[in-house]
């Protein structure tokens, strides 16, 4: 019996049960400090995986699964509803995205790395595998005068108005993630209100610096407007009555609400395109991208570097400026030739 064998029965470890491999990895997963939300999607879709070798009858020990199962596993995503197992409606008729389906393949990619990894495996067959091309969208953001339409909604002598103008500003100023800022305590808040300290995925903690205006919005909200909102003794800078954090969802229908409120139409007014839009406008203001890649949390520079892209207008702009036909002195001469040639 060799060393890749279970005390209990002599099987090998690549022949145990693919179910039983995946008990195992969610328990890495949890180990890892991986957030509830991407836990349960990375074994949701392995579970759909394991399901779909199943019923095609291809399911077998992990290392005689390779290349072949995942190529004909993306044909069946390629015809699949959105919310299989759903009654479908007018949302779930359609079939899944490319973006889904590489989604998709990268989790399963993920998980026959840790295979290798953790010895289950001598070799990792996708290593090498592409991702499925997926189409390259124009994120979409809020312009200067989106931002201020929604601030000059909100009456800032109010609480609650004061409560939702500091939202929006630490949204626009650092990027934040909607869990990030829901948690933000008063002890997170630098003693000279230069940074707040955010706790972002995996526990993983940074420093996202702010401006002046937005620390000064804070103190006036802490001084004047927070202990109308919620108990003293909560630790939480965005607080409901009964002292726990405001919630995500709460959040995202206030934008909502206010998107509306201030009649931006053609953009979707939420937490993600606010941090969309903090990206774009750091970058296109001349920021650099590795500082914007700690400000943002980012694991990996290849995150941060898809928010590179200039929105059309600046890229009119830039075209104006740098065309080289645009720098070409061709005006005069050509207006001189055609009188010559007259």
């Amino acid at each position: 019996m060799t060393k890749d064998m279970v005390e209990s029965g002599g099987t090998t470890t690549s022949q145990q049960p693919l179910t039983r491999i995946l008990a195992e990895y969610r328990v890495s997963l949890v180990a890892s400090n991986r957030s509830p939300k991407t836990l349960s999607w990375y074994l949701e879709i392995l579970h759909r995986f394991l399901d779909f070798l199943e019923g095609s009858k291809l399911l077998r020990p992990v290392d005689e699964l390779g290349r072949e199962e995942l190529k004909l596993y993306v044909l069946h995503l390629q015809n699949c509803r959105r919310w299989p197992g759903r009654l479908p409606n007018s949302k779930d008729r359609g079939k899944l995205s490319a973006i889904s389906i590489q989604g998709h393949v990268r989790a399963i990619k993920a998980f026959w790395s840790w295979l290798n990894h953790e010895g289950y495996i001598n070799e990792n067959p996708l290593s090498k595998y592409p991702l499925p091309k997926a189409p390259q969208k124009i994120l979409n953001v809020l312009s200067p005068q989106h931002v201020e339409e929604l601030l000059a909604a909100l009456d800032r002598k109010t609480a609650i108005g004061a409560r939702n103008y500091l939202i929006i500003l630490l949204l626009y100023d650092g990027g934040f993630r909607i869990p990030e800022l829901a948690n933000i305590t008063m002890e997170d808040l630098d003693s000279r209100d230069e940074f707040i300290r955010v706790t972002g995925k995996g526990q993983k903690q940074r420093l996202v610096p702010i401006s002046h205006l937005t620390r000064r919005e804070i103190i006036r909200y802490v001084n004047r407007f927070r202990q109308q909102i919620c108990a003293d003794k909560s630790p939480y800078l965005f607080a409901a009555p009964d002292g726990r954090p405001i919630s995500v969802n709460g959040v995202q229908q206030l934008l909502r609400r206010l998107g509306k409120q201030a009649g931006l139409n053609g953009i979707r007014c939420s937490p993600h395109t606010f941090r969309h839009t903090f990206a774009t406008q750091f970058l296109t203001n001349g920021g650099d991208v590795f500082a914007l890649k700690n400000i943002m949390g980012h694991a990996s520079l290849h995150t941060t570097l898809k928010y590179t892209h200039l929105q059309p207008q600046d890229l009119q702009n830039q075209h104006a400026r740098f065309s080289p036909v645009t720098n070409l002195s061709l005006g005069r001469g050509m207006h001189r030739g055609r009188g010559q040639g007259e």
